[in-house]
Formats: C-alpha cells, structure tokens, sequence
C-alpha cells in the first residue's frame, strides 16, 4: 500500500505524496502562493496565529477555490494560545461551514478543547472528512471522536492504545513538523507497537 503523508509542513514533499500546509504567511499575502505542479496543499488559520484573522478568512476564502487547495487546515481550538477563546470558536465554526461549502477535508489542530470540538462537529453534520491531525490522545477519547465521525492522523508521537484501536479506514498518517520521512514514522509506528503492514 503506497504511503500518503496527510499532514506535513516540508514544502519539499513529492508533488502528489501529501498534503503540504502552507505557512500562516500566505494568508497575509496570498499574491506570495506559487503552486508546485502537481503538488497537494491545505490552508487554515492556526488558533495561534496572533495576526490579523479578519483579513486571514477573507483571503482564505478565496484560496480554498484553488483546485490545488485540497484540505482547510490546520484549524481548531486551542486553550493554550493568546487569542481569546471565543474568537477562536467563531473564526473555527466558520472554516468549518466553508469547507463544507467548498467540498474539502477539515484539518483540526485540537488541545484542551473536545467538548467544544464535539458541539460545533454536532452543529454541523457532513460527509466531508474531518480529521484530528496528530492524534496522542487516550483510547477513550479515540473511541469518541471515531464514533462520531473523525478520521484520526498520528505522526511520530502517538498513543499506542489509540493506534491500535483505530480501524486501518479511520487511521492516517502524517509527519506534520519533524524532520522524520513518512517511511520512518511508519516504521515507528508498525515496530513498535506490532501493527501488520
């Protein structure tokens, strides 16, 4: 089965061999995205982003038209950031409603804040898929966001328990910021913990 990097943020991926995440910078200025042929990319804005996300949404909206733009991401919740929660929520349910609009997977960055990920998922059913991008959590809460819908990526840090109950069609894989290739997370992942290839 070939290898498929669903979340990563090295701009030097094989064009078509994952998803790359283009930097927060790009929706400050979109004019400074130039697409690699064939190359697949996400855009979003990260619940740390300490600019301006007004302009960010408005210059996402008309990135996410690009058919190079496969995914809205990474976006989500934070507790840990600057920005005030409740702008986080509003700025995240509406990249939520427009990667619907636009037909795109939903890349979610998620710490400390399922219960709120859970209410706004529960507002707004879809068939698109919305994935939880380097999964550590608990088999408990693996469990929860399966049932309800989530697809699950693990990188190179990971919860066992977790990996291994997430059925092989809920699971992706990623190598998000580290200098790890795809290969080697996988290694990392089906070594360590038995999981056949």
């Amino acid at each position: 089965m070939k290898l498929f990097d669903q979340h990563t943020h090295n701009a030097k991926t094989i064009p078509g061999a994952g998803v790359v995440n283009l930097p927060m910078g790009v929706l400050s200025e979109p004019e400074s995205f130039h697409p690699t042929a064939g190359q697949l990319y996400s855009a979003g804005i990260f619940p740390l982003y300490e600019g301006d996300w007004d302009r960010a949404l408005e210059n996402l909206k008309k990135l996410i038209q690009h058919p190079q733009l496969v995914a809205l991401g990474e976006c989500g919740l934070d507790k840990r950031s600057n920005v005030p929660f409740l702008k986080q929520e509003n700025f995240f349910e509406a990249q939520v409603i427009l990667a619907d609009q636009m037909k795109k997977h939903l890349i979610i960055h998620c710490v400390r804040a399922w219960r709120e990920l859970f209410v706004i998922n529960r507002l707004h059913p879809t068939e698109q898929r919305r994935i939880v991008h380097g999964f550590r959590g608990k088999p408990e809460l693996a469990c929860q966001l399966i049932e309800t819908g989530f697809y699950l990526s693990f990188g190179p840090l990971f919860n066992a328990d977790s990996l291994r109950l997430c059925a092989p069609e809920r699971r992706l894989i990623e190598t998000d910021d580290s200098n790890l290739t795809l290969m080697q997370v996988n290694t990392l992942q089906h070594e360590a913990f038995n999981i056949p290839n």
